[in-house]
Order: structure tokens, then sequence, then C-alpha cells
């Protein structure tokens, strides 16, 4: 069964985290060639550690090296308040991404140092919403539930990928807006409840669920584990392994 994860990042630690590391693309490959994951959404850290943009122009390099010959591998950039510059213009995103074999953005307010809204970050999300880029949201990285909530009111048709490292079970937090936004994903990476993945297929299907692992930051056997083991079809395993992340960057973004 292909295995895709939305969920992997390389580059050199900071204070010792996480503990176990790929400091160089090369070795996120090998990693994932070892571990039977067939490619996925990569980040760079150094996005969020040394710089944006540095980050997101090692990314594009890496991506485009020979280290990822064998891998279905497309990179997640970084985004930052476009009124800095940093980061490229909200009119000549998808542009950029499609050059790069970008296939999602994020943000990270918290490492960033901005607050996530419509008036810092709406003219991305506009544009996200427009063409359908997945858009990153992840507790991690310093959204709360508020800021998720608030987002997806002001641009309800945005297609977001999100996680949460909070707390699980967490359903009175997420469920709701599970059920106001069709186009709300969720990024299993972090997910430990005993059941939790056959209740949301249950409630919502398989199609809003996508396999992820946080590696180097959590350990991939850990999930792949339990998605195997869930008590559900092979058809809905099979979606949320790999179908489900494949549908979603390859909508009009990568066109």
């Amino acid at each position: 069964m292909k295995v895709l994860d939305c969920n992997i990042s390389y580059g050199a630690s900071i204070n010792g985290q996480p503990h176990r590391n790929c400091d160089t693309f090369a070795d996120l490959c090998a990693a994932m060639k070892t571990f039977g994951i067939d490619g996925g959404l990569v980040r760079a850290s150094y996005i969020s550690t040394v710089g944006v943009s540095y980050g997101d122009k090692m990314l594009a390099a890496d991506l485009a090296s020979d280290a990822a010959k064998g891998l279905e591998l497309y990179g997640v950039w970084g985004l930052v308040p476009p009124c800095t510059g940093e980061t490229p213009a909200p009119e000549k995103l998808p542009e950029e991404m499609a050059k790069n074999n970008i296939a999602a953005i994020y943000f990270d307010p918290k490492s960033h140092r901005f607050v996530p809204n419509r008036i810092s970050i709406g003219a991305y999300l506009a544009v996200a919403q427009e063409r359908k880029i997945p858009v990153i949201l992840h507790s991690r990285y310093g959204i709360t539930m508020e800021t998720l909530a608030n987002i997806m009111e002001i641009y309800p048709d945005l297609t977001v990928l999100f996680g949460d490292t909070d707390s699980w079970p967490n359903a009175r937090r997420l469920y709701p807006l599970a059920y106001a936004y069709k186009n709300l994903y969720f990024d299993l990476s972090y997910v430990m409840d005993d059941q939790g993945i056959e209740d949301m297929v249950g409630r919502f299907g398989a199609d809003r669920l996508v396999f992820g692992t946080g590696f180097p930051d959590r350990y991939t056997g850990s999930t792949m584990a339990m998605l195997r083991a869930a008590e559900i079809s092979d058809e809905d395993r099979a979606k949320i392994f790999a179908g489900n992340l494949e549908r979603l960057i390859g909508q009009e973004v990568l066109k």
C-alpha cells in the first residue's frame, strides 16, 4: 500500500531537539526509504529557525537534487506577512510554487513573530482559497483553535490541513469545526487516542484524514502501526495513507 506522509522535515536541531534528527535532505530521503514511506510533504526546519527566505530557497533546491529521486516529494513553503517582501507576493505565489515543486504553504507565527489574521496574511489566504492551495495550520507553530476558527469563518472554502499537539482526545474542540467546514482536513501525526481514527471515519468519512508522522520530531512506526491496526476498510486505509494527500496536492496549484 502506498504511503505518503503529510508532515516530515529536515534540518539541524536546536537545543537538542529533536533527539533524533535528519540534518540534511539526503538524510531524510534515506530514512524515508528505510521506513517504507514513498513520499509526501516536506518542510525545511530552517524556515522556522534560520530564516523564512533562506529555508524556502534551500527546500526548493533540495527538491530538485538527486537525493529526491525515487520519492514522490513536494515542498511546503513557510510564509510571513507579505508587506516585508521576504516571501513571494501573493499574486505571484502560485506561479513560484509550481516552478519549485511546492504544493502547500504554512504559517509559523510562533517562530516568525506575527499575529495570524486577515490583516497580516489575508492576501495569501485569499489566493490559497481561490487556487485551492493547501494551507497547513498546526498548533505546534502557534496556531490556536481560536485562530483556526477565525480563519475558517472568514475563508470558509479554504483548504486547511490542521494538526493539533495540545491534547487528545480533543473531539469537543475539533469536531464543531469539522462539521462546519468540509475543506478542513486532519493531520494524524499527533493522534493517540484509542479508536480515534475509527470515530472520525465514522463521523466525517475517511476523505478528511491524512496520514502524517511528524518525523523526525516523532516516531514513524507508531502512526503507521495505529493506522494499519485501525478497524476500517482497506479502501479507507488506502485513502488515508496516500489517496487523500494525492488529491489535495493535485489540485490547481500544480497545473
